[in-house]
């Protein structure tokens, strides 16, 4: 379990820093005047905090403090005392350096406050993994044993279900502001099923994302298989990933959120898993008429 928790550290470290630093133009500043910005919220009073911000921020850090403390309490039992201290002090210097790397991007704000903000949520990720280790890991277990046993084609079909969502979340600039949020809606890039938009989906991108969404279908039929209504059930497993991947494309500032794509995603995950079963059952019936 130790190599998934690494992984799960890694990665959502990478994520902030791609999130803190987007889009990377980078620019030269004196020490000086990036001291100056990291510490001009501070001096302004919480008045002109923004709270979106704050809350962001908190967010952003809870999964990296729990899963840092996860990888150390199971690397280094021996030290299971002293970790919350030791992932403190790592979150708050990836904070630190996040924030004065900042200053030197013109589009980001560098912020003592965020540095308060992360703390505080690494600080929250860290008790969420005291508290709760014992059904998180034995979550983990389920969902290895599941993939352990799958053959290297329903690996295969995993995988892609994964980089299907990941897809769907590029460029992963989200945003809990209202006022970028209501941006979107103002612009006609949050919309409801086939609303006219400059913005809306072409016909080439749905069927293009009802084609990408057919083995969605497939790796959900195959996983239930085994039930008594296996379309239904693949029905029930999908749905409610798609409905969150769209919900989670709503914060993604530079992406147009359009729920016709859900439909064509709904349509394409429907006709995987009724190929499948089709497949399936003319498979079958040879056997049966020889028995």
């Amino acid at each position: 379990m130790r190599g998934i928790y690494g992984a799960a550290a890694f990665a959502f470290v990478a994520f902030a820093v791609w999130g803190s630093l987007f889009p990377f133009d980078v620019r030269p500043l004196p020490a000086a005047d990036a001291l100056w910005l990291f510490w001009s919220a501070w001096h302004t009073g919480p008045a002109s905090w923004s709270r979106s911000d704050f809350a962001s921020n908190v967010l952003l850090f809870i999964p990296i403090g729990l899963f840092v403390c996860a990888a150390i309490d199971t690397s280094w039992p021996g030290v299971r005392g002293w970790s919350p201290l030791a992932v403190l002090a790592l979150t708050m210097l990836l904070s630190l350096f996040l924030e004065f790397a900042q200053a030197l991007v013109p589009s980001r704000t560098s912020s003592i406050v965020d540095v308060l903000a992360e703390t505080l949520g690494a600080s929250t990720g860290l008790v969420i993994w005291r508290l709760a280790s014992g059904r998180l890991e034995a979550g983990l277990a389920a969902a290895r044993r599941v993939v352990r046993r799958a053959s290297y084609a329903d690996r295969a079909l995993l995988a892609y279900c994964a980089l299907f969502g990941l897809a769907w979340l590029l460029p992963f600039d989200f945003t809990i502001r209202p006022n970028e949020i209501a941006d979107k809606f103002e612009h006609k890039r949050l919309l409801l099923p086939f609303a006219p938009s400059p913005d809306a989906i072409s016909w080439a991108m749905l069927m293009l994302t009802c084609a990408a969404s057919i083995p969605i279908g497939i790796a959900a039929l195959r996983f239930s298989a085994r039930t008594r209504h296996p379309i239904a059930s693949a029905m029930l497993l999908t749905l409610p990933a798609l409905l969150g991947l769209e919900a989670g494309q709503v914060p993604v500032f530079s992406r147009t959120t359009d729920a016709t794509a859900l439909l064509a995603a709904i349509a394409g995950v429907l006709a995987g898993a009724a190929a499948t079963r089709l497949a399936r059952s003319e498979t079958a019936a040879p056997l049966r008429s020889i028995n």
